[in-house]
């Protein structure tokens, strides 16, 4: 359907965060969701998500993306949608465990924040030099990665092309919108790439200086903060 529209948003600091924000986007969704689809996309996995849902206000979705884009699955059934991720070929987590090891500065996530396709590390302050070493060296040992790196402290060493926004792609040809139809909202680092894919996208006030810096035609930047900002930046681009 030409005028049916999809709003994929990340969960903590953007939609979560501000409890009156988020009842009065809840209701605002409520009044357009027959044709505004939702789905949530999160550096979280999706049972930590379903959990999210199931015990804050955030309005039903028709999916979830979790695992910074690592996982994509219906809403309430947790089903798989399509085949995703679709090229994992290279994808070695014995090896890239045993390279990572060697790094001190690298504390490996708990087991409830690693996925078949994503392993997490924490480490602060990492310098650039340090993260261009650890791909390029993967590099060598025929681990293509991508790494993504966020709020000063959270490193996910993921399938190359295998992102949050490769991920939401992925799903908008599935469902058939196209991508002026695709609204993305966000607020630290591990959301840039929802905004690489011509996607129309929303950036809440309180985001971090990463996506405070994005200047595009494509992107707006709202004043309001969590909820209220994925919300007044909405008005604005259906008012475009």
């Amino acid at each position: 359907m030409e005028d049916r529209h999809l709003l994929i948003s990340d969960v903590d600091g953007t939609l979560l965060g501000d409890d009156r924000a988020l009842q009065n986007f809840a209701e605002w969704y409520g009044q357009r969701q027959d044709r505004l689809r939702l789905v949530y996309n999160s550096g979280r996995l999706v049972p930590s998500i379903i959990e999210s849902i199931e015990t804050t206000g955030l309005p039903a979705p028709d999916a979830i993306i979790g695992g910074v884009g690592t996982q994509i699955r219906e809403y309430p059934s947790n089903g798989e949608i399509g085949h995703w991720p679709a090229q994992t070929q290279s994808w070695q987590p014995l090896k890239i465990c045993d390279l990572l090891s060697e790094y001190s500065e690298l504390e490996m996530q708990p087991a409830e924040f690693l996925a078949d396709y994503k392993i997490s590390y924490y480490v602060a302050d990492a310098p650039a030099e340090l993260l261009a070493e650890i791909r390029r060296r993967l590099e060598e040992i025929s681990c293509p990665v991508d790494l993504i790196y966020s709020s000063h402290r959270d490193l996910d060493v993921l399938p190359r092309g295998v992102n949050k926004g490769t991920a939401s792609a992925y799903l908008a040809s599935y469902w058939s919108i196209p991508e002026s139809n695709v609204f993305v909202s966000g607020d630290t680092g591990n959301d840039l790439e929802l905004f690489n894919n011509g996607f129309r996208g929303i950036v809440v006030g309180n985001a971090h200086p990463e996506l405070k810096s994005l200047n595009s035609d494509l992107i707006y930047q709202a004043t309001q903060s969590h909820a209220a900002g994925v919300q007044e930046g909405l008005n604005y681009w259906f008012n475009q």
